[in-house]
């Protein structure tokens, strides 16, 4: 998990794939000891990045898309 919140190294779990896998055994065992994450869940395809601003979203002309998961 330490890796996960470290930025750009998050990345490299994401490009690894095992993303979900890492965040939702983390959740698994927090919620018990921190009550915000009771309904945590990491989606794979989903939870990899941030929403985009919708204005850089009109800036681009339809270059970039929204993540609809947001």
């Amino acid at each position: 998990m330490e890796f996960a919140l470290e930025g750009t190294r998050f990345f490299d779990l994401v490009r690894w794939g095992i993303a979900a896998e890492t965040m939702n055994s983390y959740f698994t065992v927090e919620k018990t000891r921190v009550p915000h994450l009771g309904a945590a869940k990491f989606t794979k395809n989903r939870d990899e990045c941030l929403p985009i601003p919708e204005q850089q979203i009109q800036y681009s002309k339809g270059v970039y898309k929204r993540n609809n998961g947001w």
